[in-house]
């Protein structure tokens, strides 16, 4: 089991502009841990998928004994949310959703979690290449987002096709 988290709030800053790195496939937690990454914490974020042992210059998430992992009872997502002292009430609310998806718990029992449980699968077995796997992911849990927010918030600057350009720059490394 990986050690516990730090419990020391990071710069979100120091991580501008960085590679971060997570296993093939993505799955709820790194879809979701990917949408914080990006939404959050590194606007430019971009994504690679392989070993961690490989590539020392990437930041490892949802990977075994990272620093963004799981620490005893919490997913990824939620190592996101407390490292970073994000506090949104809309970014809670998916957290739980993602915990027991996640975590395969009926803990939180958000009414949302069955059917985002079946959209990941669907985005899932709709995409064969983890970078679009990703993107879409990151894609549905904006939408989530927003429709959880009471604020109407315009599209991120340059609208959707800029956002897209952006999302686009992952890529696989062995």
């Amino acid at each position: 089991m990986p050690a516990a988290a730090a419990t020391t709030t990071l710069d979100r800053t120091a991580y501008h502009g960085r590679t971060w790195m997570t296993r093939p496939r993505p799955g709820v937690d790194r879809m979701s841990a990917g949408w914080l990454i990006r939404r959050f914490i590194d606007p430019q974020a971009q994504f690679v998928f392989g070993d961690a042992r490989n590539d020392s210059k990437a930041i490892p998430f949802d990977m075994f004994e990272a620093e963004f992992g799981h620490h005893g009872t919490q997913c990824t997502f939620e190592t996101l949310c407390e490292r970073f002292a994000i506090r949104d009430a809309a970014v809670q609310h998916i957290g739980r959703i993602v915990h027991d998806l996640d975590l395969k718990e009926a803990t939180c029992r958000e009414p949302e979690a069955p059917t985002v449980g079946r959209l990941v699968e669907g985005l899932r077995r709709a995409h064969a290449h983890d970078d679009a796997l990703l993107r879409a992911g990151m894609d549905m849990f904006e939408a989530l987002y927003r429709s959880m927010t009471s604020e109407i918030e315009p599209a991120p600057s340059g609208g959707a096709s800029s956002r897209r350009k952006t999302a686009g720059r992952t890529r696989r490394r062995k």
